[in-house]
Parts: C-alpha cells; structure tokens; sequence
C-alpha cells in the first residue's frame, strides 16, 4: 500500500523505533500496530511511502486549502547529544568563600527532594507528519529523559487515529487526541508532551501548505521582534558565575536566570546576591528554585530575593501546592512565577482563580503544543497575567514554536534562551540557520511554517532512529 485514501477501511501507518537502550544508530524496527478507531475503521501495519525531505515541499504562495490533502505518514525520531547538561546550565551548587554562610543553619538545610532526574545527555523526540502528496511538517515532544515514552504513544496510539486526516483541521485534531485517553486520567504529563509534538508539526505543516509563518496562522504578528533572556548562569564559583553573568550583559542581554536550591539557603542567596549587585544597572537576574522549598523557607528567601531585587522567584514550591502559590504571591512583593510542570489550560485556570501566579511559563512542547499554548495565553491574559516561553532540553523546533506563539498574543514578555543552545549540538548546530539572539532580541522571519530546517548530515548522525530524506 503506497498512500492511505480517503475512505480506506484499512489505513497504514509507518513509523521506525530503535532497538532499544544500547542499539547501533541507524538500525531500527519497523513498528506494527493494529487497533480499532472510533468510526469503526481498523488499522494495519505497513505504510513506509514516499521520502519526504527534512524542511517539506516549498510552498510558493501557498497552494490554498489543498483540498483532499491527507495525512499519510506519523514518524519519531529520538536525537541526543552527549554532554553534561547540569553542569552547563548552572544547575550545581556553586561554592561560596568562607563567611557566615559556611556553617550551614539547621533551619536553613536544603534536602532537595523535590528536585527532578536530569539525563546524563540531552534527548528529545522529533516528531515528522508527511502528507500524501509529500509535504511535511515538524514537531517536537520535551520528554527527557523518557523520550522512548512518548515515541511510543505516538505509535501505537496517535498515528492509527491521524492516517487519512486532514491535517488542516488542526484543533480537532487536537481534540481527537486528548480525548482518546481522557477517561482514563492521561490528562496531563507525558501524554500532552505526545500531543504537543503532533500539534506542533501540524501548525509546521499548515504554514508550509498555505505559504504563511505559522504566528500569521494564528493571528499575529503583535512583533516579531522577541525580547529573550539568557537562562543559566554556569561556573563552579560564585565569582565564575560574576564573570559569565558580565560576559551576558557584554553581549547583549538584559535578563538573564541563576539556579538555586542544590545547596544551603544561606549559601545559595549569598551567590545569587552576589550575581546581581555585580549585573545591577545593566540587567535583571531571575532566579529559579526548582520547586525546593517548603512554604517557611519560600517566604525567607523570597523576602532575601526582594531586598536584593531579583526579578521574579521561579518555582520555589513543589508545583502541587497550588494554595501555598496562591499564599505565596499575597504574601511577597516580587513576582511569583511557575507553570512549567502544568500541561493543560484546566490546571492553568486553577491557578488563576487562585492568583497563585503573577507569570506564567508554559512550555508549549509539554503543555500540548501551540493549539493549547494559545488557549492558555488568552485564559492568562483574561486574568492579567503575562506569559513568558519556557525552553531547557530542546531543538531550535521547540524554540521556535514557542517564538510564533509569543509574536502572535497580547500579553507575552520574555522567552527564555537556554544556555544548552551554545553549548550543544542538539541545538543550533542542527538546523541550517542558528537561532540566537542579536542584543538580548531575536527576530522571526516571514517564511511559511516554523521556518526551521535541518541539516541533514548533523540530525543522521545524533538520531538513534533511521531516517530517510530525498
């Protein structure tokens, strides 16, 4: 069976997975499903298809609706990259000079055990939809360190449910997805992670078929000129951290975030301290506690957070503890800001009835994409809240998707840029025009899709999975 047809009571779908943990690059195994979908069709194993390239068909113009464009393939690709993500994020304790704070207080320990699993090397999930006639589009799903989790839901459950689609209908598309596990308490997590990379490709391709970025696609631009703060602050010393916070600012950079809650709580503000007395004038430090603290400890560093002025305390409290947020943003004057463990727009709108955040930071390749991305910026900005792009582990895809949606709504302020993109290849090395700022902005460019493409030779070689191009 070459292509799927509207029609079909049998629909095909080819997707490759590797091996397993220890399997040679390139080798893979062409997955089988069979299940049975909601209108009574069944579907087999067995498409493999035409060879989509890796950036789709250019669209020039646009080619209108495309009427009868089906979807025909639904591929994942796992992509790493060796490196020490931890260390060059910023993420260790760094040490401090012998003072008051080296004796650490019993009331001020830091146990860390709300702090999550790093991979030992960054992962992600590369998600391809190719249409019938050879367009493609591209997504990506955050899901390290479990990327394998996610492929799999992408096999054996979303693909069956795509082949032959319109892939144009986008949000019901969406819909389809969310509630083919909704019953069963899949609402959140790994599952909208899933979702978010179909979604994004989807938005990819219908930029590509209709000759349009895709923030146009979704009403923008407000600007395509996107204010950017540097995240991750390394070095293994508060005055390494000065010299790297100093080196930001040279380059252009008017916010920029530090790590804490991996050491004492004393020791861990002396540094942040520190930091932005030597930044103070020239740009904002943000600082991000990883969920770490309980609601005693949250109000003393956060009142050490003010006098010092941070910019925002990022997830001082275990994400669960909606009330302890909503306690939190009453009870101190610096901006509260958390939302990139939430996944959905029902967990966003608790918090904000609660007023348990004053920003919010949605990663649109967890929070299930730009379809639910947007629909969480327009409940945010119902409420007054900005929104500001969360990316860590990532391609320049997940960056740029979350790029389109800030250009194209109302109330977004700041999108982060992670340090892992200057210091890995999974980032820009990947793709054949980097994305990175120019004095602390970065500029979307009117070209149809996400306008992201790989280079080829880069992507075969950190891809675990087989892939084929033209």
């Amino acid at each position: 069976m070459a292509n799927a047809r509207e029609g079909d009571n049998v629909r095909a779908i080819g997707n490759r997975a590797g091996d397993g943990a220890g399997a040679p690059r390139g080798r893979g195994w062409q997955t089988a499903v069979a299940m049975v979908i909601p209108n009574g069709a069944r579907v087999a194993d067995g498409l493999r298809g035409g060879n989509p390239n890796v950036s789709g068909r250019p669209a020039s113009g646009g080619s209108g609706t495309l009427p009868g464009m089906k979807i025909a393939r639904v591929e994942s690709f796992r992509v790493v990259a060796q490196r020490d993500y931890e260390g060059s994020a910023g993420l260790r304790a760094a040490t401090v000079e012998a003072s008051v704070s080296s004796r650490p207080r019993a009331l001020a320990r830091n146990d860390g055990r709300h702090l999550c699993v790093y991979p030992a090397q960054a992962e992600v999930l590369l998600v391809r939809i190719v249409t019938d006639d050879g367009l493609v589009g591209w997504g990506e799903a955050h899901s390290p360190p479990i990327p394998r989790v996610a492929q799999a839901l992408i096999t054996d459950l979303f693909a069956p449910q795509l082949i032959g689609r319109d892939p144009l209908a986008i949000d019901a598309i969406w819909d389809a997805l969310y509630a083919s596990m909704r019953l069963r308490g899949y609402g959140t997590g790994v599952m909208l992670e899933a979702i978010a990379g179909i979604d994004i490709a989807l938005w990819d391709l219908a930029g590509k078929a209709l000759g349009q970025p895709v923030y146009r696609l979704l009403g923008g631009p407000y600007s395509t000129h996107i204010p950017c703060y540097l995240s991750g602050v390394p070095g293994a010393t508060v005055d390494d951290r000065i010299r790297a916070a100093r080196g930001f600012v040279a380059e252009g950079y008017t916010a920029m975030k530090l790590s804490v809650g991996r050491g004492p709580l004393d020791e861990d503000l002396d540094g942040v301290e520190a930091v932005i007395e030597a930044v103070r004038g020239d740009a904002d430090v943000l600082v991000d506690a990883h969920g770490v603290y309980d609601a005693r400890t949250a109000v003393a560093a956060g009142r050490r957070l003010e006098r010092a002025g941070a910019g925002w305390f990022e997830d001082p409290l275990p994400p669960e503890d909606v009330d302890g947020y909503a306690a939190l943003c009453q009870t101190l004057d610096i901006p509260v800001a958390n939302g990139e463990t939430e996944c959905n727009r029902w967990q966003f709108l608790d918090k904000f009835r609660k007023r348990a955040a004053d920003v919010i930071l949605p990663d649109v390749c967890r929070a299930g994409g730009i379809s639910e991305g947007r629909k969480i910026a327009l409940i945010a900005d119902l409420h007054n809240v900005r929104w500001c792009v969360h990316a860590s582990i990532s391609t320049p895809i997940h960056l740029a998707a979350g790029l389109h949606l800030a250009a194209a709504t109302p109330n977004f302020l700041l999108c982060e840029y992670p340090q892992s993109f200057r210091t890995t290849p999974l980032a820009n090395a990947l793709v054949e025009t980097p994305l990175r700022p120019v004095d602390g902005f970065m500029d979307l460019a009117d070209v149809p899709g996400l306008g992201v493409s790989f280079n080829r030779d880069v992507f075969r070689e950190l891809c675990l999975d087989e892939i084929d191009w033209i």
